[in-house]
C-alpha cells in the first residue's frame, strides 16, 4: 500500500504494489513537494502501476515532476476534494491553496460530482476519488483492475 517514511527517504518502496495516497491535509502541507515521493510516482506511472489518491491525496501527485520540469499528470482526468467542499467544510480560508484549483492550474482535467457524494475517476492506471465517501468505490475500482490483470 503506501510506502513508509523510511521507504520514501531511501527509495525502497515495493514497486510491485499499487500505491494509494490517502486524504487529510498532510498531502497539501508536505507531500505535494516531496521529491522522493515524486520519483516513486513517476516510476510507478511509467511502469503502468496503479496509483490511487482520494480526497486531499491528489495533492501528493503534484510532487511528480520529471527531469524536464513537467508535471507527469498534466492532461490527466482526476477527482479531488473540491473548492466548494473546502468552503462548505470551513477550511478554505485557512488552506495554503485550494486543491482542485491548483490541480487545474497544473494542467489536470479535474472533474467533480456533488459535494460530499462519492465520485471517482479512472484515467488509465490513475484512480482518484473526490472525498471520503469515494474511498470505498475507488478501492473497489482498483481491486477490479487488479483482478483483471
Amino acid at each position: 500500500m503506501v510506502a513508509g517514511a523510511g521507504e520514501l527517504e531511501e527509495g525502497t518502496g515495493d514497486r510491485r504494489k499499487p500505491g494509494a495516497l490517502p486524504g487529510g491535509h498532510g498531502p497539501v502541507v508536505d507531500l505535494f513537494q516531496d521529491a522522493n515521493l515524486g520519483r516513486l510516482l513517476i516510476e510507478a506511472d511509467r511502469a503502468g502501476k496503479i496509483v490511487g489518491a482520494v480526497c486531499h491525496g491528489p495533492a501528493a501527485l503534484l510532487s511528480a515532476v520529471d527531469e524536464q520540469g513537467k508535471w507527469i499528470f498534466s492532461g490527466r482526468r482526476m477527482a479531488a476534494f473540491t473548492d466548494e467542499e473546502e468552503r462548505l467544510f470551513g477550511t478554505a480560508d485557512n488552506a495554503p491553496w485550494l486543491l482542485a484549483s491548483r490541480l487545474r492550474e497544473m494542467g489536470a482535467r479535474h472533474e467533480q460530482g456533488d459535494p460530499y457524494q462519492a465520485f471517482t475517476i479512472q484515467d488509465a492506471n490513475l484512480f482518484t476519488g473526490q472525498n471520503p465517501a469515494s474511498s470505498t468505490p475507488m478501492a473497489d475500482a482498483i481491486n477490479t483492475a487488479l483482478a483483471a490483470g
